[in-house]
């Protein structure tokens, strides 16, 4: 054999080893990598209409299986519901007449999750506790909400729709709740009211302005705790703190939500037995409140399980009810007229 030819072998084998090492290499990284993996968002179930914004792209129909993207936008319409998962251990369950906006960067181990609540209700559920590098907030439009492992409830409403609906006397249960907490107070020129509600954990809240600016220091809310904050564009107060929860002054979806979270992880401190007493207290007649813009427009009494009525007549010309009248109703509902 001559050199040539011995060269031309060593040199292969020489290639071959380094393709090896290489591939050895790589796939120790690739071990390394393992807990760096992409932020998942998936939708875990959609009743309902619940749609997505993404940058241009608007109503994209949120489906089971459905792959979210941070920055997403999501609408979730009357009498309708979604639940979301975070890495697999994060939950989001979305009540009826919701807006919110959800952010995810990092990565499933050092991750960084804020869902922007504008309007509406959600329970969360962290089954996890987080990493020292991992941080999730729900901001409002009145207060920031930093939780490590827990589960909790968070609600936004105007205060203008609390007032025309409880004078309307459609009695919205966390409405009233919320709506007799004002007359106490006797606090007025508030815009917004949030409701925090701790099942289990300990969340930490950072009052601020419609504008974003932080209002006094933290404070710290322990589990079984109540609290209402109402803000608009230049204050934030603590309204309201109650140590105990009372199920009564919750929508039915709600104590849905609590049963699922309290039959799955357990991490509830309202006893399974207490939620489903709850469930079965709930069964209807249900009230039907449509609204345009701040305005109660009409109010519609439907026994449990059964069909609302579309209006006869419209606010407008152009627009349409957020609600699908073939869909039955399990719940108070109100019903926003869109343009």
């Amino acid at each position: 054999m001559n050199g040539k030819k011995i060269g031309i072998i060593i040199g292969a084998s020489v290639l071959g080893v380094l393709i090896l090492i290489a591939g050895i290499v790589t796939a120790v990284l690739m071990v390394g990598k393992k807990d760096d993996v992409y932020r998942v968002i998936k939708v875990m179930s959609a009743e309902g209409h619940c749609y997505v914004t993404r940058g241009d792209i608007k109503d994209l129909e949120a489906y089971d299986g459905m792959a979210l993207q941070s920055g997403d936008s999501i609408h979730v319409d009357g009498n309708s519901s979604l639940v979301l998962m975070l890495d697999e251990d994060k939950l989001a369950y979305v009540e009826q007449n919701t807006d919110f906006k959800i952010i995810a960067e990092g990565t499933a181990k050092d991750s960084r999750s804020k869902i922007m609540l504008e309007r509406g209700a959600l329970t969360c559920e962290i089954q996890n506790s987080l990493n020292s590098g991992s941080t999730y907030e729900v901001d409002t439009p009145n207060s920031t909400m930093a939780v490590m492992g827990t589960s909790f409830r968070m609600e936004v409403s105007d205060v203008d729709t609390i007032r025309e609906v409880l004078e309307s006397e459609a009695i919205q249960p966390s409405m009233l709740f919320m709506g007799k907490t004002l007359e106490n107070t006797g606090v007025e020129n508030y815009n917004t009211i949030t409701r925090l509600t701790i099942t289990d954990g300990v969340v930490k809240v950072q009052l601020h302005d419609e504008n974003g600016n932080k209002i006094g220091d933290e404070i710290i809310f322990n589990v079984n705790t109540d609290v209402l904050i109402g803000g608009n564009d230049t204050q934030s107060n603590l309204l309201k703190q109650i140590t105990g929860l009372d199920l009564t002054t919750f929508p039915e979806i709600t104590i849905d939500f609590f049963y699922d979270i309290s039959s799955g992880s357990g991490k509830m401190v309202i006893s399974g037995d207490d939620l489903k007493s709850q469930q079965q207290a709930n069964n209807g007649p249900h009230k039907v409140t449509f609204m345009y813009k701040n305005t109660v427009f009409g109010i519609q009494t439907v026994p449990y399980n059964s069909t609302p009525t579309e209006p006869l007549f419209k606010p407008t010309l152009n627009g349409s009810w957020d609600v699908d009248f073939n869909i039955p109703v399990t719940d108070d509902l109100i019903v926003y007229w869109k343009e």
